[in-house]
């Protein structure tokens, strides 16, 4: 059979390759006579015929029946996996959407916290600075009174000065 591939094989056999060499002028061989030898080299193998007893015929049912039995309890299974597989998907799904909304109420909380926060130190600041601005004007208030009183001691000396140096002769 090999010498038979080789020879189907070669380019100068093949219809296709003939027609353009024989477009060219020159001869091709005629390769029916070379094809019916190297065939007939070869002794033909007989088809077996089929002898099998009808037992035979009846355990090739059953086992075509059991391997149909055994691919519906496969396939039934594999969709019982699938189901499961279906339900598992299912359950991360709807755990998903609730981590994430979760996380998206923690979010918004923390958004709330920070700006309650912000307005607080706002306020805060607020409060500082007004405690700073009554601190500035009571210590004014302090010192003019302080300059006041310095000013009435400084004009009762110097009213009632005859009267203490008299006392002290």
């Amino acid at each position: 059979m090999s010498e038979l591939q080789r020879l189907l094989n070669d380019p100068r056999f093949r219809p296709a390759d003939r027609t353009k060499r024989n477009a060219g002028g020159t001869a091709e061989p005629d390769l029916g006579n070379v094809l019916r030898v190297v065939a007939s080299m070869h002794p033909r193998a007989e088809c077996p015929k089929p002898s099998a007893a009808p037992q035979d015929w009846d355990a090739l049912i059953h086992r075509v029946q059991a391997a149909a039995r055994q691919a519906r309890v496969i396939e039934a299974q594999a969709r019982e996996r699938e189901a499961r597989i279906e339900q598992v998907l299912d359950q991360v799904r709807e755990e998903i959407h609730a981590s994430n909304e979760r996380a998206r109420m923690a979010e918004m909380q923390a958004r709330e916290a920070q700006l309650r926060a912000e307005a607080q130190i706002i306020a805060a600041e607020e409060r500082a600075k007004a405690a700073e601005a009554r601190a500035r004007a009571a210590e004014d208030r302090a010192r003019q009174a302080e300059e006041w009183l310095d000013r009435v001691q400084q004009a009762i000396l110097s009213e009632f000065s005859d009267l203490t140096e008299q006392a002290a002769a």
